[in-house]
């Protein structure tokens, strides 16, 4: 979950004001769904903007890797292997059947930039295709996840 902040809410309507305007209509909607909720979450209008605009300014893809992040999190529990994002974010997710990380350096950790994760959750480059850093024997299971679909 990305709550609202004042700083992203205003780089996603600056992004929608660059965008054609069937773009920035679905922009503006997935702002105005997001907010509508009774808990405010931007990560689908984040993930949205992704889709729409490759090249984020900061604010938008620290936050859309933040949000993805989290989202990969929460419907993948667990710490079968660690998601490195330097330097907005890292997570676990796991897989139901892979060893439990805990503590010390995880066995299985995939490393990448924050245009990559973006690139690989919209679906714009396969895993096959992307640039990451892998290592364990579960690191590539990480690739299952890929694109991030709506829930």
């Amino acid at each position: 979950m990305f709550r609202p902040d004042p700083r992203t809410l205003t780089a996603l309507e600056n992004l929608a004001d660059r965008l054609p305007p069937a773009s920035a209509e679905s922009l503006r909607e997935a702002i105005r769904t997001a907010l509508a909720a009774s808990r405010p979450d931007l990560t689908d209008a984040l993930l949205c903007a992704a889709t729409l605009s490759p090249d984020l300014d900061r604010v938008l893809r620290a936050a859309a890797c933040r949000a993805t992040a989290a989202r990969l999190a929460a419907r993948h529990p667990g710490g079968t292997v660690e998601l490195r994002v330097p330097p907005f974010t890292a997570v676990q997710v796991g897989f139901g059947d892979g060893p439990r990380h805990t503590r010390g350096t995880p066995p299985n950790v995939v490393e990448m930039t924050g245009e990559v994760l973006l690139d690989l959750a919209t679906g714009r480059v396969s895993w096959e295709d992307a640039v990451v850093s892998a290592s364990g024997v579960h690191a590539a299971r990480l690739a299952e996840v890929f694109p991030l679909t709506a829930p």
